[in-house]
């Protein structure tokens, strides 16, 4: 809220009233494909923690409203599906209502509805069954309005349905549209329509002055001890859309073998991530494999195993090859804030591989509540390798080093449940009498598997020329 509007005492008693009187939405949340809400010309604010409160751009309207205690207005962690970055969070116990609001501006000049309606009124809502007594509502948009006198007008989604013509399902991300058949509720009898009761927006655009700003809203339940825990994000209003997010990001990192030897052993290859204490939430995690190698080189000649199976590589039309990797965690399927989490892999090429640079980029994915298959993050790191057709055994993966996309370290294989050792390629005693290969240094071969294998050398020389002498000696 602006100075000058904070000041009139007459407007604020007004919008008090009409927002603590209005009724309550209910979000559907729902399953849909993922689509920016923002239009092309739409401008992306990024509202973090410290943007919700006196001093704007959103206010928290309970932190100055006596007749109700106010409930938890707050960034949260809980991603949303647009930019995987945080969300508005409201929730309310009993007794309780949660407001955050932005005014258009500080004259307390309403915006026509019309031209709101044309460039686009929307928002992403999300109702969660755990801390809710009741899933079928959840939070609401409203437009504080100016029709003859002063009302708030509430987008029910309970009343209306998504922008995929389809009504409330808890636990799923859902995309809202305004539009001029939207059912809204009027806090006030204004334009002909008594408080309480319904009208298209179409009939308050008509009758109506306009709209001082947006509200986003959950409040009375109708049940005493009622509970609601909602998440929105991405509103968008008069060519801006406000995108709520934590200040946090994680980070990733990957190390792969500098060398590929065509037709030899599999090398190690491991990613990482880390996600920062202020970082999201990142929820059903996987990895996005995206090899890029010589001219003429073929899926069926790159074999990739991640934790026992083999990566089914998809090539596309610029001539990389895409897979999806299992990707561990220390604990569950999400990556908290403060966590880590990695993939752990081998490379392989055929005999008769085109010989050259192997760029390798591995990416963190997400699942998102109503989409259809992984959702791409944006975090991710880039290493390469180099097919060769020597003979030489290939070298060890260097140190772990950050790459673009940050992180610090790797996963090496481990995760969290003793891992897998690295790939073999030298010969050990193996405490019975035979040799077992074992993974190796840059040269190829452990110090034990050469000092191992240097003794078993000699005792084989020594033999044969035992064996010598006792023939030299029966022939004298």
């Amino acid at each position: 809220m602006t100075r000058s509007l904070r000041t009139s005492r007459a407007s604020r008693t007004l919008l008090r009233t009409a927002t603590a009187t209005a009724a309550l939405s209910a979000v559907s949340v729902l399953a849909c494909g993922i689509a920016p809400t923002a239009v092309a010309d739409d401008t992306v604010q990024v509202v973090h923690q410290d943007g919700l409160g006196p001093n704007g751009p959103w206010l928290r309207l309970q932190e100055t409203t006596p007749d109700r205690e106010p409930g938890v207005q707050e960034v949260s962690p809980k991603p949303d599906p647009v930019h995987l970055n945080g969300s508005l969070r409201l929730a309310i116990a009993a007794g309780q209502q949660a407001q955050a609001a932005h005014y258009f501006n500080a004259t307390w000049t309403p915006e026509p509805m019309q031209p709101l309606l044309n460039g686009g009124v929307s928002y992403w809502a999300y109702t969660a069954s755990e801390g809710s007594s009741v899933t079928n509502i959840g939070a609401n948009l409203q437009l504080p309005a100016s029709c003859g006198g002063f009302t708030t007008l509430s987008f029910e989604p309970g009343n209306n349905t998504d922008v995929q013509g389809a009504a409330l399902k808890p636990d799923t991300w859902q995309k809202y549209r305004l539009t001029g058949s939207s059912v809204m509720r009027t806090s006030r009898a204004v334009a002909g329509v008594p408080a309480g009761a319904d009208a298209p927006l179409s009939h308050f655009v008509t009758a109506c002055e306009g709209a001082y700003g947006v509200i986003a809203d959950i409040g009375r339940l109708g049940d005493p001890n009622g509970t609601l825990n909602t998440y929105v994000d991405n509103i968008t209003a008069k060519g801006t859309t406000w995108d709520f997010a934590v200040t946090g990001r994680a980070s990733a990192a990957l190390t792969v073998a500098e060398e590929i030897r065509a037709g030899g052993d599999p090398r190690p290859a491991d990613a990482s991530y880390s996600d920062p204490a202020d970082g999201p939430e990142y929820q059903g995690i996987g990895t996005r494999l995206t090899l890029k190698g010589p001219a003429g080189l073929r899926a069926d000649q790159l074999t990739v195993m991640s934790e026992g199976s083999e990566v089914p590589l998809t090539r596309l039309p610029n001539g990389t090859f895409t897979g999806e990797l299992h990707t561990s965690l220390r604990a569950g399927a999400t990556l908290e804030p403060g966590g880590k989490a990695g993939a752990a892999f081998t490379l392989a090429a055929a005999k008769g591989a085109p010989t050259g640079r192997l760029d390798v980029t591995t990416e963190l994915t997400v699942t998102v509540d109503g989409t259809d298959g992984p959702v791409r993050t944006g975090v991710s790191a880039t290493d390469h390798s180099r097919i060769t057709a020597g003979t030489k055994p290939s070298p060890s993966p260097s140190p772990t080093h950050p790459h673009p996309g940050g992180g610090q370290g790797h996963w090496g294989g481990n995760h969290g449940s003793g891992g897998s050792p690295a790939q073999p390629n030298g010969p050990v005693d193996t405490g019975d009498g035979t040799t077992a290969l074992t993974a190796s240094g840059a040269d190829g071969l452990s110090d034990p598997g050469l000092a191992i294998g240097a003794a078993g050398l000699l005792a084989a020389v020594a033999a044969t020329v035992g064996s010598l002498r006792a023939a030299r000696g029966r022939r004298g």
